[in-house]
């Protein structure tokens, strides 16, 4: 039960470093450099009162009110204490109004850098993101942006987010109507998986698609039928290479517009701290440079891809020398990510089973497939292990998940186990032997649980099938092995959306409103902790973020009303009224 703290024992006092430095932890998660103290009765450059703080710390307690210096938190307690011990002439009083005040969210997985390019692309989402829900309209929504800026400049026609399980065709465009577009530029859609994506004729010759084009390791060219013709639909592999060479087409004085679109769509939602969570190399010389302008109000961290890399071994040497849990200028590079298999909701996820439903063209017993082999997986996860260095792998079927857990429980077995926080990202399919494998070798399964809503009716009645899409983000399965997990959105596959992980996590609704696995739903303050306390100990941060307590940095959302009071679906309609990094709000509802 939450407990309020109201008497005088019950504030707690700051002890601040007189020139604001961060406290920082290392991979073992002990603090390497801490404040001196400062008086008991320093006065506060703001105190946020007249609401409920939900502190998300030890003992869950819900305080009245919180004060802040030097972008720190200086103290959490009772109103009365604070304005008597720590309001002076120069202290702003912040009026909440009766709203909720909780820790800054933090991003367990995203791709920071393609949120702004797909906010400056064609929106093809499906309703309630989107309009786009046929063919039709997908290629009014295309046609529309070719005279677009990012049109002009890229020399592409770019749009993000189709679905087909959410078109009334239930398919995939084929270049043959995206050549109705244009037949003299690129017309390149993108699913919103971010696995799956379909070119023009015009964009299948930029790549060198063509019928006697074979099919790359981890990646499928679809034709037609009865033909090797490639259709214009790309899968995994095969899909990244367009995404790189539009990639490629981004210059330098194109990025400070992407940061910009991306960091609006973060706050908006509440982040405090954002992810580039699958960096190419260009990514990554982009988001230092803007980082070393200034141009970043909220924490990015970085994890570079070194398999999608030109040079694998240079963008690791780049990792190793660059990786640290110090923040410069608001971006550290975190750790790497790789990719194990691909996109449930796509049919290009590796399952032990097959799929409900195969995809077109393939047979009963298709499973999915794997995109990198045991060998290479094991070099990786040797190399970052022996650095140090903290790995996110992407894992949505069960047969990839076995693939990850083999690779760690190798390593583990041969150097011993250590506090090294493998991320086993999307973990969507895990098995119960799986989280008990997880919990032994220390891995942190972050959950997307939107897919419930998204995708939950397609998992079940075309995916998976009933049995298996109940289980889908088992996350309650977790929580009753006294594990901790995080969600996500995978932005931009899900726009960023505080409030969706949260429904989503405690309601487990799919859009024609069926619970999709009732026995895995957990409770708000559940919900909660998977984006502010278990995110922050996720990134190794738990020294600093995450908790609303004395001494770590005053990262804030004030949120219209308190999530842990209201109905379970009133959470979707949950507004974001500020967004504070470190004392400094850097989104006011108010002012758009």
């Amino acid at each position: 039960m939450n407990k309020v703290l109201t008497g005088g024992l019950s504030v707690l006092i700051l002890s601040l470093i007189s020139a604001c430095t961060t406290s920082t932890a290392g991979n073992d998660g002990a603090a390497t450099a801490g404040p001196s103290p400062i008086s008991i009765a320093a006065h506060a450059d703001s105190i946020y009162h007249g609401g409920s703080v939900i502190t998300v710390d030890d003992q869950e307690s819900i305080a009245e009110a919180i004060a802040v210096k030097n972008g720190k938190i200086l103290a959490v307690g009772s109103e009365q204490e604070l304005l008597a011990r720590h309001q002076g002439q120069s202290t702003r009083m912040i009026s909440l109004d009766g709203a909720t005040l909780l820790p800054g969210f933090i991003d367990a997985h995203g791709h920071f850098m393609q949120v702004g390019l797909a906010a400056q692309s064609a929106n093809l989402l499906p309703p309630p993101d989107g309009v786009v829900n046929s063919i039709e309209s997908l290629k009014k929504a295309l046609s529309d942006h070719a005279g677009s800026t990012q049109a002009k400049q890229l020399g592409w026609i770019v749009g993000n987010g189709y679905d087909d399980a959410q078109l009334a065709e239930q398919r995939h465009p084929t270049a043959a109507e995206l050549d109705e577009i244009s037949t003299d530029m690129p017309v390149f859609a993108m699913h919103q998986s971010g696995h799956l994506g379909a070119l023009n004729s015009v964009g299948l010759k930029a790549m060198g698609y063509d019928e006697n084009s074979k099919d790359m390791a981890g990646g499928k060219i679809r034709r037609k039928p009865g033909s090797n013709e490639p259709n214009g639909v790309l899968e995994e592999f095969a899909y990244f290479g367009a995404a790189m060479a539009l990639i490629s087409k981004i210059t330098p004085d194109m990025i400070p517009s992407q940061v910009a679109s991306a960091q609006k769509a973060y706050v908006e939602a509440g982040f405090t701290t954002a992810q580039e969570g699958r960096a190419q190399e260009s990514d990554l010389t982009a988001m230092m440079a803007m980082a070393d302008a200034g141009a970043l109000d909220i924490d990015v961290t970085i994890y570079p891809d070194p398999t999608l890399a030109t040079d694998p071994d240079a963008l690791w040497a780049k990792v190793k020398a660059q990786a640290s849990n110090d923040y410069s200028n608001r971006v550290r590079v975190a750790g790497i990510k790789l990719s194990l298999d691909g996109s449930p909701q796509g049919k290009t996820a590796w399952f032990k089973q097959p799929y409900f439903i195969p995809p077109e063209g393939a047979d009963k017993d298709y499973a999915g497939y794997p995109q990198l082999k045991d060998e290479l997986l094991q070099k990786w996860i040797d190399l970052a292990f022996d650095n140090d260095v903290q790995v996110l792998t992407h894992v949505n079927g069960d047969a990839a998940i076995d693939q990850l857990l083999n690779a760690v429980d190798v390593y583990t077995k041969q150097s011993g186990p250590a506090d090294r926080r493998p991320v086993a990202i999307h973990a969507q399919t895990t098995r119960e032997d799986q989280l008990d494998r997880m919990k032994d070798l220390g891995i942190i399964p972050s959950f997307m649980t939107v897919h419930t809503f998204y995708w939950g009716d397609w998992h079940r009645d075309s995916v998976l099938g009933p049995e298996r899409a109940a289980r889908i983000s088992p996350q309650k399965s977790a929580l009753d092995r006294g594990m901790m997990f995080t969600s996500h959105n995978d932005a931009p596959v899900t726009l960023p959306n505080s409030q969706m992980i949260l429904y989503s996590q405690v309601n487990r609704l799919t859009r024609s409103e069926q619970i999709l696995g009732p026995d895995q739903r957990v409770g708000a303050m559940d919900a909660i902790r998977a984006i502010t306390r278990n995110a922050a100990f996720q990134l190794f941060e738990e020294d600093r973020k995450g908790t609303l307590e004395v001494g770590k940095l005053a990262d804030f959302v004030i949120l219209d009303r308190n999530p842990l009071t209201i109905a379970p679906t009133e959470l979707l309609n949950l507004k974001v009224l500020q967004t504070i990094k470190e004392g400094k709000a850097v989104y006011r509802a108010d002012e758009e």
